[in-house]
């Protein structure tokens, strides 16, 4: 299912350009949004969309919810940095190469941290949902 998963969103990235890109964000079909933290030329160049990016971070990560996202540059790469969360109550995090839509990193955090990060990855999604809510009422 997972392969089924991922082969579907780099079809989705293959065949669509990055998501359109306004004031610093690009917006997928979810509450959440990407934060770009790179020039606008740089950002324009990406191949995959956030909404590919997060598909194929919500495969890596039991298909939880996408919390939050940026997309940086990392080791000279251009990258989305997916935050997930989980439905076992875990955050994971997920790095996505932005021009070919390889899974450079995948990490599912445990513990204390876990418990931590998916309080706040849960507050940011829940006021990007009320934000999105009063912007399309």
């Amino acid at each position: 299912m997972k392969k089924f998963l991922i082969a579907m969103a780099l079809i989705a990235a293959a065949t669509h350009p990055a998501a359109a890109q306004v004031e610093g964000q690009v917006h997928a079909h979810t509450a959440a949004q990407v934060e770009v933290k790179v020039k606008h030329s740089l950002a324009s160049t990406a191949k995959v969309s956030g909404d590919s990016a997060f598909a194929l971070a919500r495969a890596h990560a039991d298909n939880g919810e996408v919390s939050s996202a940026t997309l940086e540059s990392k080791d000279g790469r251009l990258v989305y940095v997916v935050n997930v969360l989980n439905q076992s109550k875990r955050a994971s995090t997920v790095v996505i190469d932005a021009m070919s839509g390889r899974v450079l990193e995948a990490e599912q955090h445990g513990g204390l941290a876990s418990t931590v990060m998916h309080a706040k990855e849960n507050k940011k999604l829940k006021d990007a949902k009320s934000d999105s809510a009063a912007k399309n009422p």
